[in-house]
């Protein structure tokens, strides 16, 4: 099946992101921060901002051993960049071509709607909550630090920013393939941009900063110069719905899947603990010349100390087919007058040992491996 290429259909397509660019960049500036809580200079919410959103976003897909035990390299100079933007570009600009090639009615019951939860059948769960929910936070919460910093066009500036690290994302995952993969047309044509226009809505805004409250609880991207790869980089949203004055409903978002409980304690400090699984393997088929991606999982459980919501302590635990520790201190956790640095230790069988250290006012740390 030969595909010549439409100009007209390119143009559509790219008018439609425009329109949707238009509606999103139109925002006037709000008053009130409802993601962005700029008064807080320790833990997570310390370190989010612009440079570590793309850090962890755009190489998330490199964690837990995943990639590199898929026989690819973690070496970030490396990585097939070239392949990946090129076949990602590729397919969202010619959505239709691939679509059905892949198939229409296993795009839509796969990629779109909730029609299953057999995970080699599910990936409509990670396009809901990564790029609805995930994605639209993120939208918001890097607008207003935009605005915070007095940056021009805050709500363009963010489209951009979570732009950029969503396509670096699927370039990586899309590696050395240059056939037909329906997942950016999911991710990058529909998902996203229904995350933002969702989260335009102050009503949406308000319940997901109020009542079910969602943090980003992102890692401390740790570049290794001794082999060249960054370690501890990836995306991670919590939930939090109270249950009473001690209590609150906990959910750990992103490769792990947690549920769990939140204790209050004094001083606005909090203990989570959760139970769940982690995406420790993407597994690569081919089916009528098309990619299709399917998860391995394994269990995990997770502690979580935090002040104001914002994390200081991660430890996961996962296992027991691919057992792993890996724990984060966050700035704030230790310090001594100005020095507040933060932590990222790790061990077990894909990781070996790693540790790392990150400092409040820079982007990335350092670590290393024995």
């Amino acid at each position: 099946m030969q595909r010549s290429l439409n100009p007209k259909k390119l143009q559509i397509i790219l008018i439609g992101v425009l329109v949707t660019a238009n509606f999103v960049f139109a925002q006037k500036k709000h008053p009130e921060f409802y993601f962005y809580r700029p008064e807080i200079d320790y833990g997570s919410e310390a370190i989010s901002n612009p440079f570590t959103i793309f850090l962890n976003g755009g190489f998330d897909i490199l964690r837990n051993g995943s990639h590199q035990n898929n026989g690819e390299t973690n070496d970030i100079f490396k990585l097939d960049y070239r392949t990946g933007f090129s076949n990602v570009w590729d397919n969202i600009t010619s959505p239709a071509y691939h679509i059905s090639r892949y198939g229409w009615s296993r795009f839509l019951s796969e990629e779109v709607v909730p029609t299953s939860l057999n995970r080699n059948k599910a990936q409509w769960v990670p396009n809901y909550g990564h790029h609805i929910l995930g994605s639209g936070m993120l939208w918001v919460r890097m607008a207003e630090w935009y605005q915070f910093h007095k940056y021009p066009h805050p709500y363009f500036l963010s489209f951009l920013t979570t732009t950029a690290y969503q396509f670096l994302n699927e370039a990586l995952e899309n590696n050395h393939s240059t056939i037909t993969n329906v997942d950016p047309i999911a991710d990058l044509l529909i998902f996203n941009p229904l995350g933002f226009i969702v989260f335009h809505f102050e009503a949406v805004r308000r319940f997901f900063s109020q009542t079910v409250r969602m943090y980003d609880w992102s890692l401390q991207p740790v570049y290794n110069p001794f082999n060249r790869h960054l370690e501890n980089a990836g995306l991670q949203f919590t939930f939090n719905y109270d249950l009473n004055d001690r209590y609150a409903l906990f959910f750990y978002y992103g490769i792990y899947g947690m549920g769990g409980i939140t204790y209050s304690l004094k001083n606005n400090r909090h203990i989570s603990l959760a139970v769940g699984t982690v995406v420790n393997r993407l597994n690569e088929h081919v089916i009528r010349h098309s990619r299709i991606i399917t998860p391995t999982t394994d269990g995990a459980i997770g502690f979580f100390y935090d002040r104001h919501h914002s994390l200081m302590t991660s430890i996961l635990i996962t296992g027991p087919r691919r057992y792993n520790l890996r724990m984060n201190l966050y700035p704030g956790f230790v310090h001594w007058k100005w020095f507040r640095p933060g932590l990222f230790l790790a061990f077990g069988q894909w990781d070996g040992f790693k540790a790392g250290i990150t400092m409040y006012s820079l982007p990335i740390g350092l670590g290393g491996q024995l």
